[in-house]
C-alpha cells in the first residue's frame, strides 16, 4: 500500500485544437523533438569557446550574448516541458473516455 496526495486539477489548452488523439500525440513528439534541440543547444553554449560561437559583432558582450541565448533556450525548454506535461494528461484522460467522446 502507498501513500500520497490525491488532487484533481483543470488544464485549460490555450489556442489549441486537437481532432483525434493522434494529433496530439504528433503534437507530444514535436515538443520532445524541441525539448532535445534545447538540451542540444545549451550543452553545446556550454562546451564552446565564446570567441567560437559568438557572432563578431558581440565580441566586447560574449557573457551577455551567451547569457541572452541561454536564457532563451532554457525557457523554451520550460514551456515545452510544461506543454508535454499538459498533453500527456490530455492524451490520458482521451485514452480513459470512450471511442465516441474523444472530440478533442
Amino acid at each position: 500500500m502507498s501513500w500520497g496526495t490525491n488532487f484533481s486539477t483543470d488544464i485549460f489548452l490555450s489556442r489549441q485544437e486537437y481532432k483525434s488523439k493522434f494529433d496530439v500525440e504528433d503534437r507530444i513528439k514535436e515538443l520532445d523533438e524541441q525539448i532535445n534541440d534545447c538540451e542540444v543547444q545549451i550543452k553545446m553554449y556550454v562546451s564552446a569557446t565564446p570567441k567560437d560561437i559568438v557572432p563578431t559583432e558581440y565580441s566586447e558582450e560574449q557573457i551577455s550574448w551567451l547569457n541572452h541565448q541561454i536564457n532563451e533556450q532554457f525557457e523554451m525548454y520550460r514551456e515545452s516541458v510544461i506543454d508535454r506535461f499538459r498533453l500527456v494528461l490530455y492524451l490520458e484522460f482521451l485514452e480513459q473516455k470512450p471511442e465516441d467522446e474523444n472530440n478533442g
